[in-house]
């Protein structure tokens, strides 16, 4: 068997049409249920930290915590289910997640929404073994078409989570996005364990437990850091503690990574040309993507922006969606008649134009909605293409580990973008009063910062992009 996500030796598996069917299915919903359940929470950003009188910066975590268990499992939790067994793995991840569902809702202030959300960021690291799955019980005619369906579920989840979660929160309030949730998760849970094959590891491996400890200790203390960094309020020990903690256990993350047989992430990879500035473009690219999910909400309810309710956020950010859907789907066509360059260059450019737009044009309904529509276009064609690219670019056996290093510093730009605003909307705030409660509202100048940093983050990935060279596959 292989080692990692995408390449496994095939077992007994469902041969017949309708086990195909009904194994595909719940296999999508690994992913689709928790990007619909991530993207309806986006309308709710503002509501929640009125609710729990939180500050910008802390609220700002509420989207990242779940990615940073993300960034730190996903590997290890692959490499685990090599190990253990696929469907037991993933079966454990989902009852995390279903768990974290459950309390999300009745969650009592800001702390324990984190914590909660925290459990479901251990069962989004697993929902990628889903695809290993697809790999090794689908015959071999009938994977790629697995696999396109499971990878189309993150933007149908993120379409469907946007458009339904900020009809849910206008009318009924956040943590309904939550309870209505809850009986569908655990009916899904339930059938995953019934109807999902069974596949029977690898017993004798090592699973990487120290690595995957450290490299949650390495991005947590990180983060803490920028968090500490904001505003009037920095305080210098705090913050030098917080970054001697991240690097030591960075440094620590590396040798044991060294050392590991079966390490959680490759290492080696990153000292080839190609691999590095394809991880660093995933980074920066889900960094600035999640730099406009974090602030558009904000854009779209605040006084200085245009004072609209909930269900504006779903007609806004939709026709993004529908985009990123359009255009990841059509860049896999592309590249394979065209090449990468055409492709990269063209997301590059709408990366670019999109902040552009918000610059140039009277702030309204129109203007967000072209500006998130543009971006996600853009950005949908260059994360395939760089995916494609990046599993093209290394042996075939070592798929598996080139895409749980990129899956790594997606998740990792995804906490970043976040905080960032998250900064931004806390230092340049006004105090306003709401129903009687004293409270810290965002400025413009909150919002150009954010744009004009997606700009900046836009331009880097220009350069990357113009650095690519495709040229041989890299040896390892």
């Amino acid at each position: 068997m292989k080692h990692g996500i995408f390449h496994a030796e095939r077992t007994s598996g469902p041969r017949d049409k309708f086990s195909h069917g009904t194994t595909i299915i719940l296999l999508s919903a690994c992913i689709l249920l928790p990007m619909i359940s991530e993207s309806m929470l986006v309308a709710a950003l503002p509501g929640i930290e009125l609710e729990f009188s939180t500050q910008g910066i802390i609220g700002a975590w509420i989207l990242p915590v779940v990615l940073l268990l993300g960034a730190s499992l996903c590997p290890f939790l692959g490499t685990l289910g090599d190990n253990l067994g696929r469907k037991k793995v993933l079966s454990i991840g989902l009852a995390f997640y279903v768990a974290g569902v459950l309390l999300s809702g009745f969650s009592w202030n800001i702390w324990s929404l984190l914590l909660f959300r925290a459990m479901q960021g251990i069962g989004i690291a697993a929902s990628p073994i889903a695809f290993a799955i697809v790999s090794e019980h689908f015959p071999p005619e009938r994977v790629s078409t697995g696999i396109g369906i499971l990878a189309g579920c993150y933007g149908a989840g993120t379409l469907l989570g946007i458009f339904f979660g900020s009809i849910v929160t206008g009318i009924l309030g956040w943590r309904w996005t939550y309870y209505i949730l809850i009986p569908v998760v655990i009916l899904h849970l339930v059938l995953v364990n019934l109807k999902i094959p069974s596949s029977p590891g690898t017993p004798g491996r090592k699973s990487d437990w120290a690595g995957a400890f450290l490299l949650l200790a390495a991005i947590f203390f990180l983060m803490t850091a920028v968090t500490l960094c904001y505003g009037g309020e920095f305080e210098p020990v705090p913050v030098a503690v917080s970054v001697a903690l991240s690097v030591i256990a960075g440094v620590l993350f590396v040798y044991c990574e060294k050392k590991s047989a079966f390490p959680s992430i490759d290492l080696r990879m990153l000292k080839k040309r190609k691999v590095a500035i394809i991880a660093a473009m995933a980074l920066l690219l889900n960094m600035t993507t999640f730099l406009y999910v974090q602030v558009f909400p904000f854009i779209i309810q605040s006084p200085a922006g245009l004072m609209l309710g909930e269900l504006f956020v779903g007609c806004i950010m939709v026709p993004g969606s529908i985009a990123d859907m359009i255009m990841s789907t059509s860049a896999g066509v592309w590249v394979r008649r065209k090449g990468h360059k055409p492709v990269f260059y063209l997301g590059g450019i709408l990366i670019i134009i999109a902040p552009l737009v918000y610059f140039l044009l009277p702030l309204s309904v129109i203007t967000l909605a072209a500006v998130y529509t543009i971006f996600c276009a853009g950005m949908g064609m260059i994360s395939t293409a760089y995916l494609i690219l990046m599993i093209g670019t290394v042996p075939p056996d070592r798929t598996a580990g080139a895409t749980g290093l990129l899956n790594s510093y997606t998740n990792i730009g995804g906490m970043i973008g976040p905080i960032i605003t998250g900064i931004f909307l806390a230092t340049f705030s006004i105090k306003t009063v709401t129903n009687g409660v004293s409270w810290q509202t965002p400025t413009a100048e909150a919002f150009f910062y954010t744009f004009a940093t997606g700009t900046a983050a836009a331009l880097v990935i220009m350069m990357l992009i113009i650095a690519i060279n495709n040229g041989r596959k890299v040896q390892l």
